[in-house]
């Protein structure tokens, strides 16, 4: 198999329309059919069904899939690193999660950025699995996540810690009561994320795993929003309801008694060999001046 086929089978694998994937890749319908046919005969099973109306994906296409993806990916990083190179004494490539360059790590990238014009950055979001997946593909240096991997050559290390705070619009009438205690939670209009673990056993300590939220959300900024709008309250990290907190749009309800959310804590991961790269030391002193590693 070839890089060619690879791009006219992934393509194809999404639009599921051969004239598409054609229009998508400037060729005509037959060399697109050309190249499925040849990599099917590599692979020695159909990756598609196709008919007058439809094509569908195969079960061995779905395997290849994620494969394919990968290849292609790591040949155009390949061809990014080496292109940087030409004009940069060195390029950097970075993942993390959407909340953690948003909410915690985009001055630190601003400030990089300005302070060392000569190492090309490039940024990677995804979810924690994408990013640890992407350090071992060598597609990123380092890596930012809050599930703390247990990865062979990896060096992880804590760097953050983010409270998990209640809270709710000034004129909610929970604010009057000077704080909630957590197994009060379900009493009111509780607009759930999960923040996963170990916050999500926490939840399920003090609620019960049957517990069932009348709304659950999955991003911190669609809760903030339905609190400003006093639809309910909610447990959001500080670093994402800091701006609203200082604006004054939210306040912070106390959380009484002893049994209050776990800190979420945020990691660092980078491969001990690679380490010692200037560019990546030069990113970690740059975080260490805004604070950061000393929990």
């Amino acid at each position: 198999m070839d890089i060619e086929q690879l791009q006219a089978f992934v393509v194809l694998a999404h639009t599921k329309n051969f004239s598409k994937t054609a229009e998508s890749l400037h060729l005509v319908q037959s060399t697109v059919t050309a190249r499925i046919q040849s990599l099917e005969k590599t692979v020695g099973r159909p990756l598609f069904t196709r008919n007058n109306r439809k094509v569908e994906i195969t079960p061995a296409g779905l395997s290849l899939l994620p494969y394919a993806e990968r290849i292609l990916m790591l040949r155009q990083e390949s061809l990014q690193k080496l292109k940087a190179l030409e004009i940069y004494s060195a390029r950097l490539a970075i993942g993390s999660l959407d909340s953690i360059w948003k909410y915690i790590l985009s001055p630190v990238l601003k400030d990089f950025y300005i302070r060392y014009p000569n190492i090309a950055l490039s940024t990677k979001t995804g979810h924690s699995a994408d990013i640890i997946q992407y350090l071992m593909d060598g597609v990123i240096q380092i890596g930012f996540v809050f599930m703390q991997p247990h990865v062979p050559g990896f060096e992880v290390t804590p760097f953050y810690e983010d409270e998990i705070i209640l809270v709710a619009h000034p004129d909610h009438p929970v604010v009057q009561l000077g704080g909630v205690y957590p197994e009060q939670l379900a009493d009111y209009s509780f607009i759930y994320i999960n923040w996963g673990s170990p916050f999500q056993e926490w939840m399920e300590e003090i609620l019960s795993p049957n517990f069932l939220p009348r709304i659950q959300v999955d991003q911190a900024s669609l809760a903030l929003s339905l609190v400003r709008e006093q639809l309910g309250i909610s447990l959001v990290t500080r670093s994402t309801t800091r701006q609203e907190l200082n604006r004054g749009e939210l306040v912070e309800v106390p959380m009484l008694g002893e049994n209050c959310p776990p800190k979420r804590t945020a990691y660092a991961v980078v491969h001990r060999e690679k380490k010692v790269n200037p560019a990546i030391q030069s990113w970690f002193e740059n975080m260490h001046s805004y604070g950061f590693f000393q929990l």
